[in-house]
């Protein structure tokens, strides 16, 4: 008999995103950030947790970087900026011409700084870049 699943996990079935335990290797589509989304979706809701999702889920070159460090940083993002997650399909296409499995390469050779912070910079200034205007980049 197998145990009926959790809501996180049938909230995630519609990503196409397995959630495993640690001790298994993630394969695509899966991740091990259990905790991580259910920080996400306790403080922000079901539905800022499948934006984020979507953000990393819905690209071309980063559908797997689910990363516990990445998703916290997409997350971190999207709450600093809600002008940005107000313009969707802008973001989604941003985050297609942003190689999130390098940025987090880099974000961990970085360490001990915290990875999900250095990975949120990372982030943010190359959004920043796609996203807002000159002078809006120059006024900050």
């Amino acid at each position: 008999m197998t145990k009926p699943k959790g809501q996180l996990d049938a909230l995630l079935d519609g990503l196409g995103i397995k959630l495993v335990p640690i001790y298994r290797r993630r394969a695509a589509a899966q991740s091990h950030a259990r905790g991580t989304m259910h920080e996400i979706r306790n403080q922000y809701g079901d539905g800022h947790l499948l934006f984020v999702l979507r953000c990393i889920r819905q690209t071309k070159n980063n559908r797997d970087e689910l990363w516990s460090e990445t998703i916290g940083a997409v997350s971190d993002i999207v709450i600093q900026r809600p002008d940005w997650a107000e313009r969707a399909s802008e973001l989604l296409d941003a985050f297609d011409q942003i190689p999130l499995g390098v940025m987090r390469g880099k974000a961990v050779h970085r360490r001990p700084w915290p990875v999900r912070a250095t990975l949120r910079a990372l982030i943010y200034e190359r959004l920043e870049a796609i996203l807002d205007e000159p002078e809006q980049r120059l006024a900050v």
